[in-house]
């Protein structure tokens, strides 16, 4: 929203606040065209299209936008004093270089909590879903009931937690009122059993069906979401269902158990919540996992965290990844959902921007963005920080290094991209330059002090030369093994 609850009039009309008036024109003729009440009645429409005139007749108006610019500049002012987290950022260069072609600039930015973040531990209200199909028996399925009893112990009273289970079809197994009965919620787990295939769009609409029971602004909305399987055929249901989730701030972690089930797949669906994925090479480690998430679940401050905003007008956004809490690529397309904020902790985003010519401006507008969150304690009101980005344009290159930041976020997200591009060209059929890449990759990650996954690198790159295709575990651990590079070193016990 904008000036005394109105909308922003740059973002209903989808152009930066640097935009020229042609570009403003023209984002209006195609609001007007698509929002007209002669084409679209429905609900909603026709309000927004009285509100994109408004914004046309206040920014087309040189005077008026002026003032309106004013008005906006001091709102973001008040509202970044009132914000209950704040950000930093780092750019790679403290000044752009004036050229006649495109250049690369990297921002990171880091949100943290301040001391108006609330101090108590957040209710939690949690869904496990989990997959029942024939290869989950035995040890898989045993280490889940192990982690699902260990769970239920630690909840607190104004928790909530259920468990689904499913094949190709999902039931309740324990509701939130039997995880309250320990005795019981043992019993109904000793039933469990593994048999039928794979539809992770059943365990998921009841898995959501559930937590909206109990969903609530004050509570940490969270489904965990264990298989070691393919779905078959309901993929695209499942990732609107995530899309919806997401906009209902519910958060999705995905776990992958051995090396059977598409990374693919469950990387979108937890990235669009602002959820993750940990990959799981052996069913010993679920209960240290899964407890360490609900831990996690307990720390978090701030929940449904987004990014939203607008390039400037000769920026483009190449590319971004999330650093922390928990690494993952981003689709770059503008808002983010970036999930949980831990109150000791921080959310760091990497942006990789394209800056084209940019003409005989001595400072450039590089974005306006808006960290949104919900704060976790009751009577707490979503919080908004607005965070105008721009820097100066010059003749002279900057000559000082890059933060040590970004150039180590940087390294180590191209080893990740290394192992992307060498799957890709095994995909392509193109086997022995797949094999090179990942050889190349072995040295850098040697070079790093990474032996356990340097040897996975020359391991798949001679699988590559005699089978011509990778391996399912091998995809796996090169991939989640390179992105959690990007977490910072566990800290010694005496640190």
């Amino acid at each position: 929203m904008g000036l005394a609850g109105k909308p922003d009039y740059y973002r209903l009309l989808g152009v930066p606040r640097d935009a020229s008036p042609e570009e403003i024109r023209r984002a209006y003729r195609q609001a007007a065209l698509r929002l007209h009440p002669d084409k679209n009645v429905r609900p909603g429409e026709t309000e927004l299209f009285i509100n994109i005139n408004e914004a046309y007749e206040v920014l087309s108006d040189p005077a008026r936008r002026a003032q309106y610019d004013q008005e906006l500049a001091e709102q973001d002012r008040l509202l970044e004093e009132r914000a209950a987290f704040r950000c930093q950022v780092l750019h790679s260069r403290r000044h752009l270089l004036r050229l006649d072609e495109p250049q690369v600039h990297y921002m990171l930015l880091e949100i943290m909590s301040n001391e108006k973040t609330p101090k108590a531990r957040p209710p939690i209200n949690l869904c496990l879903v989990v997959d029942r199909s024939t290869s989950m028996r035995g040890q898989r399925l045993d280490q889940v009931r192990n982690a699902a009893l260990a769970i239920l112990r630690s909840l607190e009273p104004e928790d909530r937690a259920c468990l689904i289970a499913f094949s190709d079809r999902a039931e309740v197994v324990i509701s939130p009122d039997q995880a309250r009965d320990f005795s019981v919620a043992r019993a109904r787990l000793s039933f469990l059993q593994a048999g039928g295939g794979t539809e992770i769009g059943q365990g998921l609409a009841l898995g959501l069906e559930e937590l909206r029971r109990y969903a609530s602004r004050e509570a940490v909305n969270h489904l965990i979401l264990l298989t070691d399987g393919r779905t078959y055929g309901d993929e695209k249901r499942c990732l609107e269902m995530a899309s919806q989730a997401a906009s209902e701030g519910i958060t999705i972690n995905g776990v992958g158990i051995g090396s059977d089930w598409s990374d693919r797949f469950l990387d979108d669906l937890a990235g669009r919540t602002g959820g993750h994925v940990v990959f799981l090479d052996t069913p010993r480690a679920i209960a240290d996992l899964l407890a360490r998430i609900f831990d996690d679940l307990g720390k978090v401050v701030a929940a449904r965290v987004r990014l939203e905003g607008q390039m400037g007008q000769h920026v483009d956004l190449r590319s971004a990844f999330r650093l922390l809490p928990e690494p993952m690529p981003l689709v770059p397309i503008l808002p983010f959902n970036l999930g949980h904020l831990p109150r000791e902790g921080r959310i760091q985003v990497l942006l990789e921007l394209v800056i084209h010519p940019v003409g005989s401006a001595s400072l450039l507008p590089l974005a306006d963005l808006e960290v949104t969150g919900d704060l976790l304690a009751k009577g707490s009101e979503g919080t908004r920080l607005p965070l105008s980005l721009s820097l100066p344009v010059s003749e002279e290159p900057d000559t000082s290094p890059p933060p040590e930041p970004i150039v180590a976020a940087l390294g180590a997200i191209s080893l990740y991209q290394m192992q992307e591009k060498a799957r890709h060209e095994a995909e392509l059929g193109q086997p022995a330059q797949a094999a090179r890449r990942l050889e190349n990759l072995a040295t850098h990650l040697l070079a790093g002090g990474q032996r356990d996954l340097a040897k996975a690198a020359l391991l798949e790159a001679e699988r590559l030369m005699h089978t011509q295709r990778l391996s399912a575990e091998g995809e796996k651990l090169l991939k989640y093994g390179t992105r959690a590079l990007l977490l910072p070193p566990p800290r010694s016990q005496g640190s």
